[in-house]
């Protein structure tokens, strides 16, 4: 089951040694034992109701819905038809100048925070700096870089100068230029969920009625809990709880809105916390397990739970992450051993962290 691709250990000489070490000139990650899937599914957990919505001018509204969390828009009577800006102009974010010239449309932007300036949604957050050069120092880059080539990360249609967190909701028309079907019937994205307190809705004459939002975890059950007289020390607990909450998506993630990876860094900071707060016994050993799908035949782990050349720069090389990340497997198992006595892990995953032993 173990399969691999053209890896090459040795790799051509970098004339610059501050790159870091060599790295293989080839990779495909391996690919792993298909097994019946380990942990409880990604459900949603909770329904919040706005807190406020109101307008930002030329049919665009901004609904609050009082904290972050990850999960999606819920349209309980669906949307209103769309309109045209007065000027023709969209705002920021939500033009969709690939779309024909009959077609319509409405869009969603969603964000964790609002441009103290404008009110508009913060959509640089979501990204860091929104464009930067994907290397160690974060770079920005200049506005319009990486959205003039296009990509599947940077669509030609994102003119916002920064990724997005967007939805859009089309009516197409057909070649007599009439429109099938009504936004009425609209309910809520099916592709993927979203990290936001605030979202963004263009353009329509008046907002959506009905509207809430689902919060998305992986359904395992909470059983830690944390009170105080303090209210500093309570909302502290509040907002780390929610954190966690919005980075269990079948995962554990550092940022739900961006790449969704699983992270060994995270991992090993956050777990002790998290399995007092929840039963993770079986999201932990899927965890763990993901690591072990995507070790190298040479025993090297990668800094995430499948390999991206994500860090490598930092560890040793030949497929390695950085090596703190890369251990989390051994640090997992070890912590899900003195939480749960899952003796079957142990000896599941023994070679594997071997090797990786040996690798260093």
């Amino acid at each position: 089951w173990r399969y691999q691709l053209e890896f090459k250990a040795a790799a051509l000489s970098k004339p610059d040694d501050s790159i870091g070490p060599i790295q293989p000139k080839h990779k495909l990650a391996p690919i792993g034992k298909l097994i019946p899937i380990q942990a409880p599914p990604v459900m949603p957990t909770e329904r919040l109701y706005p807190d406020e919505i109101y307008s930002l001018g030329d049919g665009r509204w901004m609904i609050d819905f009082g904290k972050g969390i990850s999960g999606v828009l819920r349209f309980e009577s669906g949307l209103p038809d769309p309109i045209v800006p007065p000027n023709g102009k969209y705002p920021r974010a939500h033009n969709m100048a690939t779309l024909g010239p009959n077609d319509k449309f409405i869009t969603v932007v969603h964000g964790e925070s609002l441009e103290m300036t404008t009110g508009d949604i913060n959509l640089a957050v979501v990204a860091g700096m929104g464009l930067h050069d994907s290397g160690p120092q974060h770079k920005s880059r200049e506005a319009g870089w990486a959205e003039s080539k296009g990509g599947p990360c940077y669509p030609k249609d994102h003119d916002a100068g920064s990724l997005l967190q967007r939805d859009v909701y089309i009516l197409p028309a057909n070649e007599e230029g009439s429109n099938q079907g009504s936004f009425s019937d609209a309910r809520q994205s099916h592709f993927t969920t979203h990290s936001f307190r605030f979202a963004e809705i263009c353009c329509t004459t008046e907002p959506p009625t009905g509207i809430t939002a689902l919060a998305y975890r992986t359904a395992f059950a909470e059983w830690g809990n944390f009170a105080s007289s303090n209210v500093r020390l309570n909302g502290g607990y509040e907002l780390i709880k929610n954190a966690m909450n919005s980075n269990m998506l079948s995962v554990q993630s550092d940022c739900p809105h961006r790449e969704k990876i699983q992270y060994g860094g995270d991992i090993i900071a956050d777990s002790p916390a998290a399995m007092h707060w929840y039963d993770l016994s079986a999201f932990y050993r899927k965890a763990i397990f993901d690591w072990v799908d995507q070790q190298w035949d040479n025993g090297a782990y990668a800094g995430t739970s499948y390999w991206l050349n994500l860090n490598d720069y930092a560890g040793i090389g030949q497929g390695a992450g950085e090596t703190v990340w890369a251990t989390a497997p051994l640090v997992m198992t070890a912590r899900h051993m003195w939480h749960y006595g899952d003796l079957k892990l142990l000896n599941e995953t023994m070679r594997h962290n071997m090797e990786w032993m040996r690798f260093l």
